[in-house]
């Protein structure tokens, strides 16, 4: 029984011991973890991605359906309070440019569900898609991956400009073109 106590310390030193150098072990390893999406890098000019995008019901969209206007694709999501607060100038600036050939897409980052039941109480007077398989955002450059994001294609398919964050009806008009104001 003397020995006992002598027997449990050194078993406890031994755990110890061994945990330390279990520890030291696995810091001194790399962290493997799966690697993030990559953006391609926005080059003004470049011809846009088509990346497969659908309706709410999800059959599927390309923006091949709009060949030859200017678009403006911007990203959002209903729980997004600057989202949301762009929307009205979104809106006023399809009734405005659409006449003169531009035609705005929201894709929003959402559950059909979620996007349909939004915009029962928000309706929207131009097409929302949503992204389809992989992350459209990325292909069109939103490297920081922040919603509202908005990319600007010319009728020819060139991506002209990109917008990190919400639109005020005064910024939009400046970041448009001549031919939509």
């Amino acid at each position: 029984m003397r020995n006992l106590p002598v027997a449990i310390l050194i078993l406890a030193l031994a755990a110890a011991l061994g945990g330390w150098a279990l520890q030291r072990a696995l810091l001194q390893q790399p962290l493997s973890m799966p690697a993030a999406p990559q953006a391609p890098a926005f080059t003004a000019g470049a011809q846009r991605p088509d990346p497969l995008l659908t309706d709410l019901d999800g059959r599927p969209v390309r923006l091949d359906a709009w060949q030859g206007k200017w678009l403006l694709l911007n990203f959002w999501a209903p729980w997004c309070p600057p989202c949301r607060e762009e929307l009205p100038v979104l809106r006023a600036l399809q009734q405005r440019a659409g006449p003169r050939g531009l035609q705005v897409i929201g894709i929003a980052e959402d559950t059909p569900d979620a996007v349909r039941a939004f915009l029962k109480a928000t309706p929207l007077d131009y097409p929302v898609l949503l992204p389809g398989a992989g992350h459209p955002g990325l292909a069109f450059g939103n490297t920081r991956q922040g919603l509202p994001y908005s990319v600007l294609i010319a009728p020819d398919g060139r991506m002209l400009k990109r917008h990190y964050g919400a639109f005020t009806a005064l910024e939009l008009s400046a970041w448009l073109p001549p031919a939509l104001q």
